[in-house]
């Protein structure tokens, strides 16, 4: 949960940058773009990376049917 809500964050104070620079083109710098644009989506994305964050195929579909994942199975529909 605590991963989801930095991503949360990060994307956050990115989408801020952008729309203050849109509005505001003089601020637009490169000096500033990298830490506040490119820096919080790429650790969104790595944090996107942990495992066990986002469920897998089999995950969703148990879920879905209802009952647990079972290891067993490698049937996907």
């Amino acid at each position: 949960m605590y991963i989801l809500c930095l991503i949360v964050i990060f994307l956050f104070i990115r989408e801020i940058y952008l729309t203050i620079t849109t509005v505001n083109n003089s601020r637009q710098d490169e000096a500033v773009w990298y830490p506040l644009a490119a820096l919080p989506e790429l650790l969104a994305v790595f944090l996107f990376a942990v495992p066990g964050l986002v469920p897998d195929k089999r995950e969703l579909i148990a879920h879905a049917r209802g009952h647990e994942k079972d290891p067993e199975t490698t049937e996907l529909a």
